[in-house]
């Protein structure tokens, strides 16, 4: 697929998530979302075990900016992977953080209950921040090491690991209790959109450079 055709791809992705996202925050609004939301959160509080406890609070923390601001200071400290990925890691996945706590003070919801959570957290439910920096960090790894790795067995490694790590993040968040469902399809569904306009702006930005 050339560079024109990805483009109209990822235009047509850009628009069905946030006609995606507008439809849930539409939902929302009108408070249409509670025997959804309610529906699943009864099951997922109904697996929960002192064992799966153990398992998912760990993965719910890897979409915390601080674990990700710690990847990028990382991935920028490694002279070899500076400037094609650390650099491009960490002003994207700054620039997320900004936007979806921009998103949350615009929507206020409130977070469930705290009789349902098992861990602690405060500020504002919608759109969860973790499910839409695990979906624009993570992604955009993903990108970055399909692009500059030449091992493929290694990069389709990567991208697995992440893509079950992007899914497991979010889901966590209904499990732990801080979160409804639809702020995770949310957070997916805005963190969708911000990850293709970061690439369509990444590769302008890289292609303008090569052109000098």
């Amino acid at each position: 697929m050339d560079k024109k055709h990805r483009t109209y791809v990822r235009v047509f992705v850009i628009g069905g998530a946030l006609l995606c996202f507008a439809y849930i925050a539409y939902q929302i609004s009108t408070h249409s979302a509670l025997a959804f939301d309610t529906n699943i959160r009864v099951w997922v509080y109904a697996q929960r075990t002192p064992f799966r406890n153990h398992i998912i609070i760990p993965i719910t923390y890897l979409g915390n900016w601080q674990t990700v601001g710690l990847l990028g200071c990382f991935l920028l400290l490694i002279k070899n992977t500076r400037k094609d990925i650390g650099v491009p890691f960490a002003v994207i996945s700054l620039s997320s953080t900004v936007v979806y706590k921009l998103v949350k003070s615009f929507f206020q919801r409130p977070r469930p209950e705290l009789a349902v959570r098992i861990i602690e957290q405060g500020g504002y439910s919608f759109p969860s921040g973790h499910s839409m920096n695990g979906i624009v960090c993570f992604g955009i790894l993903i990108y970055l090491i399909r692009r500059y790795c030449p091992n493929r067995n290694i990069a389709n490694l990567f991208t697995v690991f992440l893509i079950v790590l992007i899914g497991a993040i979010g889901c966590s968040r209904v499990y732990v209790g801080v979160h409804f469902p639809t702020d995770i399809i949310g957070g997916w569904s805005l963190g969708t959109a911000y990850l293709c306009i970061s690439i369509i702006i990444l590769e302008m930005i890289r292609g303008e450079k090569n052109d000098l």
